[in-house]
């Protein structure tokens, strides 16, 4: 058993728990809002801190409990003679105070008090957010947004831990903890995409639009503002700009799943994925100065915020991707992961990216080697995206579609011949 605190830490402790029960009892006593909602107030929370902290510090477990049992029967006749109010909010933020102060005081848990002041500010602080939360919950959170969230979840908190640890079949290509990761990195672009177009909006123009479609899918987004350039032609250069900012956002989203999964190739890949969005962002910057007039805003549809059947798709992708760079790479040597990038990255840049970092930690091919393929898989992915420009499209938003892609990767294949 630790020894008893002296007196200056007594005084520390105890201060510390006074200063919980001022946070939490003056966000309670603010909460009352007329005669009808009277509950615990600012005084009842500093003694109720106060008590919890004495308990701490004499370290008796018979009086703790006494304690504890006598303020949760005192609260529990105070909600009972006030017929008007419903919920417990309070008595649980009462018992949670008590608890607060007595972690200020113990010695049985290291940097306690610390701990204690943390949480009562978590605690403040969604007790503060009360109507800000019922709103979010019964008016902006959608049934199925929040089944889907749920699902989401469940993908990283339930499935993930359960999978097989190790490297599988032929070639040890199938890690399942490795596969389940890339369907986690790219469900949850899609789901912050989804999130953020839909509390932000595409009211603020088709700049945000086109932020807003490169997070979520830049061939999503490219197809968007095709269809919306055929049908509006006099908003074809607004148009055209909203699609460049999109795919100029696609680059730092690959950097960060590089980052994620190896910060070697992440580094490697820096110069010339900064050179490409450089060269987005500037080409950008130059179509908005020679707008005369602002284009009609619009939005781009990214669906549901998560879909099972898609996050399977790309973990299957994803495995075949693996198993053809792994085979290419051991028996056909390091020209086989070029022509294998060329054909994967038309279809999805991420699933390359992860599959180059999972040969480069591997010791299967060389830095040079899996960045060049990176770039590689960029290039077949927008050539793709310009042909979809010219066929949702018309033939002048596909040429201006392709000329800006020529001028972001003419920035970043000059950086990379020069770095390598």
């Amino acid at each position: 058993m630790a020894p008893p605190p002296g007196l200056p830490s007594a005084i520390q402790s105890v201060a510390e728990a006074l200063l919980i029960g001022l946070l939490v009892g003056f966000e309670r006593e603010a909460s009352q809002v007329g005669e009808a909602d009277k509950h615990a107030g600012f005084r009842d929370f500093i003694l109720i801190s106060l008590t919890g902290s004495m308990c701490g510090l004499l370290a008796l477990p018979w009086l703790t409990g006494t304690a504890l049992a006598a303020i949760a029967l005192l609260l529990a006749v105070s909600h009972h003679h006030n017929v008007a109010r419903i919920g417990v909010t309070t008595e649980m933020a009462a018992v949670a105070t008590f608890c607060l102060g007595y972690l200020t005081s113990t010695q049985q848990v290291a940097d306690g008090a610390m701990l204690a002041i943390g949480l009562t500010i978590v605690i403040a602080a969604f007790l503060e957010a009360k109507r800000a939360m019922q709103k979010l919950v019964r008016e902006t959170i959608t049934e199925g947004e929040f089944r889907d969230t749920l699902r989401f979840l469940a993908i990283i908190f339930i499935i993930f831990p359960l999978l097989p640890a190790g490297d599988f079949g032929p070639y040890q290509f199938f890690s399942p903890h490795r596969v389940w990761l890339f369907v986690i990195l790219v469900s949850s672009i899609s789901y912050v995409g989804y999130f953020l177009q839909k509390f932000l909006g595409a009211g603020r123009g088709l700049t945000l639009a086109g932020v807003l479609g490169g997070i979520a899918s830049t061939t999503a987004a490219t197809t968007a503002f095709a269809k919306d350039a055929a049908e509006n032609p006099a908003n074809l250069k607004p148009l055209w700009r909203a699609s460049t900012i999109a795919n100029t956002v696609w680059f730092p989203r690959v950097l960060a799943i590089l980052f994620v999964m190896n910060p070697a190739l992440a580094m490697a890949s820096l110069a010339p994925l900064a050179a490409m969005t450089a060269a987005g962002l500037a080409l950008s910057f130059f179509l908005a100065r020679r707008e005369a007039q602002p284009g009609k805003e619009s939005s781009v549809p990214v669906g549901n915020p998560f879909r099972l059947a898609p996050a399977l798709k790309f973990g299957v992708l994803f495995t075949l991707i693996l198993l053809a760079g792994k085979a290419s790479a051991a028996e056909f040597g390091t020209d086989a992961i070029y022509w294998a990038s060329i054909i994967a990255g038309s279809f999805d840049v991420d699933a390359v990216a992860v599959t180059l970092c999972d040969l480069l930690g591997g010791n299967r091919t060389s830095l040079e080697v899996a960045s060049a393929a990176l770039l590689l898989a960029l290039a077949s992915n927008a050539v793709l995206k310009s042909a979809l420009a010219f066929y949702a499209g018309t033939r002048a938003f596909g040429w201006r579609v392709a000329a800006a892609f020529s001028v972001m990767f003419a920035a970043g294949a000059g950086v990379w011949l020069v770095r390598f």
